[in-house]
């Protein structure tokens, strides 16, 4: 479980111009090699290692996950908000319980505002999804009050921190090549999901190939764009940011203002994640942020683009993460 929000005994991690910088180059690749990222930053190797090292023993840097792209396996993206009547807390945990356990579920926050729980799903068709939904009214033991279902349509921006942690370039888009992955690939593809930084050695003698073999396959699987990207998990209340969860619903938002919301979204100091959608509302954002300020800039500034076009928003408070991974086992 992962804390989203700084609370008052949260003790924030101090870091230098060349910690910010390793983090934000790790937060672009994590698997990048130690000799490379020494490079970068201008330190040694042992430097280096001992500065991550250090980021992972106070917690700061919590694991490393593959982005694996669920489309390319036939999957769509779907997320659930979900308001519940006042459960009691032994009930909420319950229900907790009983939604972690589901394959087909990605990732589940829990928010303070208009919406109890984001709950991330996958399905492969509405009627896949309607019997998934179900399953998840069905756990909430009668305590659901109110839902909103969001499909994802197009992704507008998507990164670990945000520009105003660092303004490093990230990498250069690939272009799409055409591979067709096996079941070697799939065991790949469950190994690291959660373990980015697996060696190829141990990944070969998990599955019986070569380090060689691994590495020719994840750099096919990078290049086909079925592993977007490897970033570290990390604890943004460690680094005194906080998350918010922010549901638009922008008027006749045709190709031409979608283009306009993208580069806004690139270019945002505080957006971490956004998406165009189908529903009640049709962007998903995330921002990450020190201080509600900085939040409402954000918001500003996107509503000025639009004037009299923002019809609804909706703020969300997000506090823990109980459940997230790119690679559910209903995948396979």
């Amino acid at each position: 479980m992962r804390c989203l929000q700084q609370k008052q005994d949260t003790k924030e991690i101090k870091l230098d111009v060349k910690d910010i910088k390793i983090l934000a180059l790790l937060s672009n690749n994590a698997r990048i090699p130690l000799t490379q990222l020494s490079k970068k930053v201008a330190l040694s190797r042992d430097a280096v290692d001992y500065r991550i090292k250090n980021y992972e023993k106070s917690g700061l840097i919590q694991g490393y996950r593959t982005i694996i792209n669920v489309a390319e396996f036939g999957y769509n993206n779907y997320h659930l908000f979900i308001k519940l009547n006042n459960p009691s807390e032994e009930i909420e945990k319950r229900i907790l319980s009983r939604l972690i356990k589901h394959d087909f579920i990605r990732a589940i926050l829990k928010f303070s505002g208009g919406f109890d729980f984001e709950i991330a799903i996958i399905a492969k068709d509405l009627e896949e999804l309607d019997k998934r939904i179900e399953n998840i009214t069905r756990d909430c033991s009668g305590f659901v009050q109110d839902y909103e279902i969001l499909t994802f349509s197009k992704f507008y921006a998507s990164r670990t921190l945000p520009k105003s942690f660092s303004n490093i370039i990230e990498d250069l888009e690939i272009k799409k090549k055409q591979y067709k992955i096996d079941k070697k690939d799939i065991e790949i593809l469950k190994l690291i999901s959660e373990n980015a930084l697996l060696p190829l050695y141990e990944i070969g003698n998990k599955i019986k190939l070569s380090a060689d073999a691994i590495s020719y396959r994840i750099k096919k699987m990078r290049e086909s764009k079925i592993i977007n990207k490897f970033i570290p998990v990390v604890d943004y209340s460690l680094l005194g940011y906080n998350v918010f969860v922010v549901l638009f619903d922008i008027n006749s938002l045709n190709e031409e203002r979608g283009k306009k919301l993208g580069e806004f979204f690139i270019h945002d100091n505080n957006t971490i994640w956004a998406v165009k959608t189908i529903g009640k509302f049709n962007v998903l954002v995330y921002f990450l942020v020190k201080n509600i300020d900085d939040l409402q800039k954000s918001i500003s500034k996107l509503r000025s683009m639009f004037p009299g076009e923002v019809r609804n928003h909706n703020v969300l408070i997000a506090y823990e993460e109980y459940k997230f991974t790119y690679f559910p086992p209903g995948l396979f």
